[in-house]
């Protein structure tokens, strides 16, 4: 189920605001069909997670996929060069050691 904006666009996704446990809250991004994508840290106020959403918001539009893991193969990193987009523009995928 696609969530249908105005003008028509649709919405890969949503944010779930949800109480937690422990008498706070987290946010769980879910994808169109309600599969679970990703889960917060906690939150202590609705104020909190809402400006961890903007945060993620903001970090999922800009934010280069830095690439942790071990090296595979030369197309995992062709791979990864494409979910670069218009990153650093250099071609390389960064790594942390």
């Amino acid at each position: 189920m696609a969530i249908t904006l105005q003008g028509g666009r649709t919405m890969a996704g949503y944010f779930k605001l949800v109480d937690a446990h422990d008498d706070g809250f987290r946010v769980k991004l879910t994808a169109p069909d309600g599969t679970l994508v990703a889960v917060s840290t906690f939150y202590a106020s609705k104020e909190e997670a809402i400006a961890g959403i903007e945060l993620i918001r903001e970090i999922a539009g800009t934010g280069p996929v830095v690439d942790h893991s071990r090296t595979e193969s030369l197309h995992q990193d062709e791979l990864l060069l494409g979910l670069q987009g218009a990153g650093s523009g250099d071609g390389a995928v960064p790594r942390d050691a």
